[in-house]
């Protein structure tokens, strides 16, 4: 069993389970967003090819008109295949 009670995050992480558009080298991808947190999120995308250190620019669009989509420049911290998909971890370097 793990315990929570030592989490070492700084943030506390948001289940989100909502689209994301990634670019990554001029390619606009399409994935979900599974969790989000004041520093990074984890998508799951269906395209090989994204690496740990690439940059990414990530748009998370908002639940309301009114509001313009959320939008950073990421750094890919980790990136795991799962097939069909990919897993990446992100921690955002800008915020737009």
């Amino acid at each position: 069993m793990t315990d929570h009670s030592k989490e070492r995050r700084t943030f506390m992480r948001m289940v989100v389970d909502a689209p994301v558009t990634v670019i990554h080298g001029g390619r606009r991808l399409a994935g979900i967003c599974r969790d989000l947190s004041a520093n990074g999120m984890s998508i799951e995308v269906e395209e090989d090819g994204i690496r740990e250190g690439d940059e990414l620019l990530v748009s998370l669009a908002t639940s309301s008109n009114l509001l313009p989509p959320f939008q950073a420049q990421a750094r890919v911290i980790r990136a795991t295949p799962h097939e069909p998909i990919y897993r990446l971890g992100v921690e955002f370097v800008s915020v737009a």
